[in-house]
């Protein structure tokens, strides 16, 4: 295995913290990109401009004290599987998953952020916080963002702002994404209503792998589009805003479920949790599935024993690369899906008894 077996045993560990609004927000995120002065964008670049450009960030970053608490990673170093997990710890974007020479990764040692070379841009800086944590993953970003910056150069106009590879991030280079889990507005049909105005203010609903991904387990990610001719402070403001009324709306609709839906509404949450903890084998589609149905019974009180944020880890423990990396499960789907149903039969089992 080429991951620093820290890595992986820490991957859901600041998943597991109680945080703010955890019923609602799984996470934030929030990301840079930037780009070295002087070098063409990594998707007009030629391999020997992306060898050079990756030389700099790594001599750049070792004369950088804040990066002796960080893991680095060639891509080329590390194995497809490896790769999946990283994009399931939420460290890599679906890109940077297929690899490619001349490309690394950074980890911050409690996985809270990350930097990616030579994505799309030459730098894409995140921070991640569990919850509902935007200043909290914000000031953590400026901090990095101004750690390489006294080493680096960024390309910067005057009049545009930070010079990006795609122009939708043109400007402050800012995408800040937060993970929602809406099981009761899903269950109504209500996200897609909810989506379309988001549009016509700048922002947009994405799945759980981000962009063209499927709400798997009914968690949504809402994050801003535009950035160019806002600032900072007005891209954040108006995220916050549309995350707090979706979590209203939620939460009352998570409320009449429960009360109008009555006896069929426990019959579902109950037999979801009796599949999870009883099944011998189960694919991640229907765990997923199932564990938003048992996250409704928490705020019911079905599952005092239970807590959100120990389902939004084990939400990330079930996933493939981490059946691999985390529990010894083969690379066949269908020892996954034995040894998924064992883990999670252990964990809800194991926490009923606490």
């Amino acid at each position: 295995m080429s991951l620093p077996s820290t890595l992986v045993q820490n991957s859901v560990q600041w998943l597991s913290e109680a945080a703010p609004c955890d019923a609602v927000v799984v996470s934030t995120r929030v990301r840079f990109a930037r780009n070295v002065a002087g070098h063409p964008f990594a998707p007009h670049a030629t391999s020997l401009i992306l060898q050079r450009v990756r030389r700099d960030i790594g001599e750049a970053f070792a004369q950088a004290p804040h990066f002796n608490e960080y893991y680095s990673l060639e891509m080329t170093d590390v194995s497809g599987t490896e790769r999946g997990f990283m994009k399931e710890a939420r460290l890599v974007s679906k890109e940077m998953e297929r690899g490619g020479a001349s490309r690394a990764v950074y980890v911050a040692h409690d996985l809270r952020s990350s930097v990616m070379v030579n994505e799309e841009d030459h730098l894409r800086l995140q921070a991640l916080e569990p919850g509902f944590q935007l200043a909290r993953a914000q000031e953590a970003l400026t901090q990095l963002e101004a750690e390489i910056g006294r080493a680096l150069p960024y390309a910067f106009h005057p009049r545009l702002g930070y010079l990006t590879a795609c122009p939708t991030n043109l400007g402050t280079g800012l995408r800040a994404s937060v993970m929602m889990h809406l099981p009761a507005l899903a269950l109504k049909r209500e996200v897609e209503s909810l989506a379309a105005p988001l549009q016509r203010q700048g922002l947009t609903v994405r799945g759980f792998h981000g962009e063209n991904s499927d709400h798997t387990g009914d968690h949504f990610q809402v994050s801003n589009e535009v950035t160019l001719g806002r600032s900072v402070e007005e891209i954040e403001e108006l995220l916050a805003a549309t995350v707090n009324a979706i979590m209203e709306r939620e939460m009352e609709a998570r409320s009449l479920l429960l009360t109008k839906g009555g006896v069929a509404a426990l019959d579902t949450i109950w037999r979801s949790y009796g599949v999870l903890t009883n099944a011998r084998k189960i694919d991640s589609n229907e765990a997923m599935k199932l564990l938003s149905r048992v996250r409704l019974g928490i705020d019911h009180g079905c599952f005092p024993h239970l807590t959100h944020a120990g389902l939004n880890a084990l939400v990330a423990e079930v996933q493939p690369g981490h059946l691999v990396l985390r529990h010894g499960a083969g690379e066949e789907t269908e020892e996954r899906d034995i040894v998924r149903a064992s883990l999670i039969r252990q964990i809800l089992t194991a926490q009923a008894q606490q």
